[in-house]
């Protein structure tokens, strides 16, 4: 999304950022829970808070180490000493959702991708990883269509106003 705002491809973008780059304009909207997410029969599922180094000795199931997600787990793994072990990486939370309920491994992951149809193991990670937050992302500087700007004054009526200062007006 971030590519295609600054190859004028797109005019706003839903995402998420852990560190917002100078030329967006990001509004979080919505935030999640980080959470521990197993296979039901899993040793993990009978202890209610685990700690990282207990999630260390079993193989995580990750998105690809080039985005913002394996940079934060990776983060507070060093924080705690404990060695990063992970079994796969997969694109896409589906997928590795389908890989922890076939037992290939466990996964942190927020809540956002979560649902009661999910036949995985939900345990909160609040006490380590903060609330993601995802939102609006704008360039700075970025005239939008009519249609643009409808939609997301549907979505936040107050961002126009909030943001008047970084955004061209048409």
């Amino acid at each position: 999304g971030l590519a295609m705002l600054r190859a004028d491809e797109a005019d706003f973008a839903i995402g998420s950022f852990v560190t917002v780059p100078d030329d967006i304009v990001y509004e979080s909207i919505w935030s999640y829970d980080p959470t521990l997410i197993t296979p039901l029969d899993h040793p993990q599922t009978k202890i209610n808070s685990p700690t990282i180094e207990q999630i260390s000795e079993y193989g995580l199931i990750l998105p690809p180490k080039h985005l913002a997600t394996w940079r934060v787990i990776e983060a507070e793994f060093e924080k705690h000493g404990a060695k990063l072990n992970v079994a796969l990486e997969a694109g896409g939370w589906e997928v590795i959702k389908r890989y922890v309920e076939l037992g290939m491994g466990i996964s942190i992951v927020t809540d956002v991708c979560l649902t009661d149809h999910d036949k995985v193991a939900k345990t909160p990670l609040l006490e380590y990883f903060p609330k993601r937050t995802y939102g609006i992302v704008v360039r700075r500087g970025k005239f939008l269509s009519p249609q643009s700007k409808q939609f997301i004054n549907n979505i936040d009526a107050g961002f126009f106003e909030r943001h008047a200062g970084s955004l061209a007006s048409n």
